[in-house]
């Protein structure tokens, strides 16, 4: 039931994409596109109707069927895409072995799980990040996810989302990579997007390390492709539907975490390259941009009325005189400590003394290499560049083009090395933006070099088969061994029963902010909106 309710959930997405194309006027035909579109809307709906609707069983299937309504009334655009329709059914098929696992995210127990069944059983509370710290900094995923609450599967459909994101973007990959057009305009993009592709897919094969982090940093490598081929195409307003997904995209990373709000001056970054800014101008004035505002807005609101915090734990943007507010000096403690843990002064079994000593100027530097480089940043550094060597190999010829096309991206480069400064000084963990800030400083000058060799498409088109191959046996292969692993060690068998396992603490753990909030509501104050009751999470004195 879970595999089929994963196409049904997909197909339905394409639906509200196709939907909301429409209403923006985005006319470009890709599944993929559609795909992530529809995602963004799905979001933005849970995001309007949380406060005012429980999502149960007859609310998601609601949604789920209008979708397939929405569909059928668009059955001649889909019709158009009848291969990339076989291509979809290809991944979302070798996705099955991705979302089989026994074991999810280690946060998945802690506030992942326990914020979307919330969502199945109340309206959106306010205050909500009294319950747990991770409350406090609330992810899109969350909302979309809640949507997933279906009969026959229950809670079982939660995990999926990365796996939808995941499935889209290569689809994606996939069309532009394969763009025969598009390689005799701008062979870099198609270059690019193959080695974006297999990078995914090998570094970020594993479902139960995605969380709210990885699905980010996907959408950010599809952003940057979508980017370079505006920057770099001569007619660039005449893709000025690609403009709009970019937007789109980029702004929706925004809403999976706080810290990926860093991400939004890139959309200015276009005004660097464009020549007819007035134009790229209208864009802050139309139906896209009041859209990608009301997605940025909503994870502002839900993060302030979970914690007192326009961007949490910024304490210069929090407010401490509201009844459910936390005071600064705490939310201070709180940033400190994610700092802490990001810069290896902290695990499960330790914690330096003096924190604010530690983190402060490089002084955490050495221990950090001891013991966070050498045992990660190394290995991954180590395979990215065993990934670069593979595929330049597989393209190296000695010929060389004379006058090739010279690919325009400093501006981004220069930015994205900006990001990857702010990362290493802050927050130098690799699932907080490390994995796709190192890969796009290594990729993007990789790419330029590959893009100096001389060779056709049909080169191009065998050697990238291969790549694509070699990387979807690599895909399989790794999460074949581990669904091996997780049967020696968890008794787990997707063949007998596909639904993962409650790892991480009993079942009842998992529910219980569901039964807490059921013991004390009668206990929290609560006000009248549009017919509903709103419940502040604070206990009455």
């Amino acid at each position: 039931m879970m595999y089929l309710y994963f196409y049904l959930i997909s197909f339905s997405l394409i639906g509200y994409g196709l939907f909301l194309g429409k209403i923006l006027d985005i006319k470009i035909q890709s599944l993929g596109i559609y795909g992530i579109l529809g995602i963004t809307f799905i979001s933005l709906l849970s995001f309007i109707l949380s406060p005012l609707f429980y999502h149960g069983y007859f609310f998601n299937l609601f949604f789920l069927i209008l979708g397939f309504v929405l569909i059928f009334y668009f059955l001649d655009e889909l019709i158009k895409l009848k291969k990339e329709i076989i291509i979809f059914f290809i991944i979302f098929s070798i996705l099955l072995i991705f979302i089989s696992v026994a074991k999810n995210h280690d946060d998945y127990p802690y506030y992942h799980f326990p914020y979307v069944i919330f969502l199945t059983e109340f309206s959106h509370p306010i205050g909500f990040g009294q319950f747990n710290n991770g409350f406090r900094s609330p992810s899109s995923i969350f909302f979309l996810s809640s949507m997933f609450y279906l009969p026959g599967v229950n809670i079982y459909l939660f995990h999926v989302t990365s796996a939808i994101i995941l499935g889209f973007a290569n689809l994606i990959f996939i069309n532009i990579i394969f763009n025969k057009k598009l390689f005799y305009e701008i062979k870099y993009i198609n270059l690019l997007s193959l080695m974006f592709f297999s990078f995914i897919n090998i570094f970020f094969y594993r479902l139960a390390e995605h969380g709210t982090d990885r699905s980010g940093m996907i959408l950010i490598m599809l952003s940057v492709i979508l980017f370079i081929y505006l920057i770099n195409n001569k007619k660039i307003y005449k893709n000025i539907d690609v403009m709009k997904f970019s937007i789109i995209t980029i702004c929706y990373v925004s809403t999976l975490k706080p810290f990926y709000l860093i991400n939004l001056p890139l959309l200015f970054l276009f005004l660097f390259y464009s020549n007819t800014r007035k134009d790229f101008l209208k864009l802050f004035f139309s139906k896209t941009f009041f859209y990608c505002l009301s997605l940025v807005l909503f994870i502002i609101f839900y993060t302030f009325i979970n914690s007192g915090c326009l961007v949490y734990p910024a304490t210069f943007l929090c407010f401490e005189n509201l009844s459910w507010s936390f005071n600064k000096e705490y939310i201070n403690d709180i940033k400190v400590w994610f700092e802490l843990w990001s810069k290896a002064g902290a695990n499960p079994n330790f914690v330096t003394e003096d924190r604010l000593q530690y983190i402060d100027n490089f002084n955490w530097l050495i221990n950090w290499i001891d013991n966070y480089f050498f045992n990660k940043v190394l290995d991954f550094l180590i395979g990215l560049i065993f990934l670069i060597l593979i595929i330049s190999l597989l393209f190296y010829k000695k010929q060389r083009i004379q006058n090739f096309y010279k690919v325009k991206y400093i501006y981004l480069y220069l930015f994205i090395f900006l990001l990857f400064c702010e990362w290493f000084l802050k927050h130098p963990s690799l699932r907080y933006g490390g994995y796709h800030l190192l890969a796009l400083l290594l990729l993007l000058p990789s790419g330029v070099l590959l893009n100096k060799i001389n060779f056709d498409y049909d080169f191009f088109l065998k050697r990238a088969s291969l790549v694509i191959f070699l990387t979807i046996l690599i895909f399989i292969s790794r999460n074949g061994f581990r669904i091996n692993d997780e049967y020696k060690k968890y008794s787990y068998n997707p063949l007998t029963n596909s639904n993962y396992q409650f790892i991480g603490g009993d079942k009842d753990f998992h529910f219980r902010y569901n039964k807490q909030f059921k013991e004390l509501n009668k206990k929290y104050p609560r006000f009248n909106f549009l017919g509903k009751e709103i419940y502040i999470t604070v206990l009455k004195d």
